[in-house]
């Protein structure tokens, strides 16, 4: 691509992508414009490098796959490492062990692939570079969520919330655990800010009981409160959601029985504020969602979590790109070989 087409690419993505977060913030394909933004920019210094190589013909072509080829490595290198320490730290759950797994498996990819092109022929050389690229799919996909959420994480909030809903994480041996306090801290804080301001939004604390939970977790994360000096009448307990989805629907039934109208302020953790922001979206609610603070080193697993189950709302999008993608590698992988 020449210089005129990339910054055609880059300027009509960046158009598509102010349009887009200003008619609304809370859509994962914001973070998709900024990816091609970012991956074009990236591509064209690449191929700059390349020229001045002296590298010419159809191998400049694959520079546009290596970069996907190369987040996938580095992603499952960060993974890799970022899964033994949550094993250390947290034990050897299915949840800590997904990033680890992940970051095993992208890895694997790689060593198979390489296998492949240096012991094959010409078949089997095409077959191991598509699968050294395979993994770059799902390493953009992942790339694209993360900056939709670095973009929501870091756009201001409306101000004057008409209440302050705090999703629910689970509780420990009946406790609050350190990552559920942080998010209530987040609350009692912009509570008290709308005080100075001479207002007072409910606070409506959410969370079910689970099997392993003496207490539901609204009743829970409301003695909390209390006792960091909130008034009851200022808390309304929400006690019945397993999900966010739940969360998000049974709080705002409670606020309607009240008479509470106007946009509501959602609390939870910076990982977990995307995902939550798309299901707001989702379920029609009037909501901006904030995100409180978490251990860095429990970030990378929840976040893919969070990735996962993102995913899983548009399958069949997902499908056919990562069918796309493996076409497009193996075309070109066979241009540069072959032709």
């Amino acid at each position: 691509m020449t210089v005129l087409v990339h910054g055609a690419i880059i300027a009509v993505a960046a158009i598509l992508y102010v349009l887009s977060s200003r008619t609304e913030p809370r859509r994962w394909r914001n973070g998709v414009f900024l990816l091609v933004i970012v991956w074009t920019t990236v591509d064209l210094l690449a191929s700059a490098v390349v020229g001045l190589l002296g590298i010419d013909g159809n191998e400049r072509s694959l520079v546009w796959l290596a970069l996907p080829w190369l987040s996938a490595v580095v992603l499952g290198l960060l993974l890799l490492f970022n899964g033994l320490g949550m094993v250390r730290r947290e034990g050897r759950s299915l949840g800590n062990l997904l990033s680890l797994l992940l970051g095993v498996g992208l890895i694997v990819a790689t060593v198979v692939g390489v296998t492949l092109v240096l012991t094959g022929g010409t078949t089997l050389a095409i077959v191991g570079i598509v699968v050294l690229l395979l993994p770059g799919y799902p390493a953009l996909a992942l790339v694209s969520y993360l900056l939709y959420c670095l973009d929501y994480l870091r756009r201001p909030k409306r101000p004057v919330p008409a209440a302050i809903v705090v999703l629910g994480s689970g509780l420990v041996d009946g406790a609050i655990p350190r990552l559920l306090a942080w998010r209530l801290d987040a609350a009692i804080a912009l509570r008290r800010r709308e005080e100075l301001a001479g207002r007072r939004p409910l606070l409506v604390p959410s969370g079910g009981q689970g099997d392993d939970e003496p207490t539901s977790e609204g009743a829970a994360m409301t003695a909390y409160l209390l006792e960091r000096g909130l008034d009851e009448h200022d808390v309304v307990t929400e006690d019945r959601a397993t999900s966010t989805e739940e969360n998000l629907l049974f709080s705002r039934d409670l606020l309607e029985e009240r008479g509470v109208t106007g946009h509501l302020r959602v609390i939870t953790s910076g990982y977990h504020a995307g995902r939550a922001a798309l299901i707001a979206r989702r379920l029609g609610l009037d909501a901006d969602v904030s995100g409180a603070r978490t251990a860095w080193y429990f970030v990378p697993s929840a976040f893919l979590r969070e990735f996962a189950a993102v995913l899983t709302y548009h399958p069949w999008v997902n499908a056919v790109g990562l069918a796309v993608w493996a076409g497009v590698s193996a075309f070109l992988t066979y241009a540069v070989i072959v032709g």
